[in-house]
């Protein structure tokens, strides 16, 4: 009789054991799916960005068949921007030279 409530015991405990080991796996499971949707979500947004952003270094590609006249059109439009560059320069040189001058500066 004794061996009967032993066995009986053992297997309960065995039963509760599995069940316990049981509920813990699952519990895991769906915590490592839950995680896993979350990556899938977040790599989603990852590659929409990456592909934005390959979208966006495509446009700033220079167009380096440019026809002659829009060549001398940019060299003409340089040339102008330099002048007036140098204008700007020379206008400040004398200003600050006209300024030494008035408070006594011999130059």
């Amino acid at each position: 009789m004794i061996w009967l409530v032993v066995w009986a015991v053992l297997v309960l405990g065995a039963c509760v054991v599995g069940f316990l080991i049981a509920r813990h796996l699952w519990r895991q499971f769906t915590a490592l799916m839950a995680q896993a949707r979350h990556s899938a979500e977040a790599m989603e947004r990852l590659n929409a960005a990456v592909a934005e952003l390959e979208a966006q270094a495509q446009t700033f590609r220079p167009h380096l068949a440019a026809t002659e006249s829009q060549r001398e059109q940019w060299r003409q439009t340089r040339a102008a921007n330099l002048a007036a560059r140098a204008m700007r320069v020379r206008e400040r040189r004398s200003r600050t030279l006209e300024r030494w001058r008035a408070i006594g500066m011999p130059l």
